[in-house]
């Protein structure tokens, strides 16, 4: 039986509404999971606090919250503040090193990786930092194939930034694949 609850937090602007879309579609669209995906983000459009939940069940999803992550995605140090507390006991943290720079380096269950650095350096630009963060939630949960991942990718970014997005999103299961972690195998 697989539940697991995702949740995307950093500022507006960086993609958190967009990466949660496309996983909760790779899951429930092309897998058959059922999913349900929320969302809040501040008043402003950047920089303000955003985050957004998915929910993937194999079974029948009763809530649309969620009050704990098994897996939380920070893509701002403002995020890791507000949300690293609502955590599973189990649960993983997937931090973006270049912008959360403050935390608890000693728990082995908090994962930083390059995301923001990895998009400067390959794609010039931090724009896609939030479909690393698929590639990485695609390749370190199992949940669903990277090609469930990248089917869902190409319904939902337009046409002009889809090339650059696809490459973005195998970079981040790239950089998933040198942990050697399978979330999918873990009780939850």
């Amino acid at each position: 039986m697989l539940r697991v609850e995702i949740r995307f937090a950093g500022s507006g602007g960086q993609g958190i509404m967009l990466a949660s879309k496309i996983v909760a579609e790779a899951a429930g669209i092309y897998k058959g999971y059922n999913i349900v995906q929320t969302q809040i983000y501040g008043a402003a459009a950047r920089g303000e606090l955003s985050k957004s939940d998915v929910i993937i069940d194999d079974g029948n999803i009763y809530t649309v919250e969620i009050g704990s992550a098994d897996i939380l995605l920070c893509l701002s140090q403002e995020a890791y503040k507000v949300y690293h507390r609502a955590l599973k006991e189990k649960g993983i943290i997937i931090l973006d090193e270049y912008h959360v720079k403050e935390y608890d380096k000693l728990k082995s269950r908090y994962l930083p990786f390059p995301i923001t650095r990895t998009a400067l350096n390959k794609f010039k630009t931090g724009l896609v930092a939030n479909i690393i963060g698929v590639g990485l939630i695609t390749t370190l949960g199992g949940f669903f194939s990277e090609d469930c991942a990248r089917k869902a990718v190409k319904k939902r970014v337009p046409k002009d930034f889809l090339n650059m997005n696809l490459d973005a999103l195998e970079a981040g299961f790239e950089l998933g694949k040198k942990k050697n972690i399978n979330l999918c195998q873990q009780e939850f």
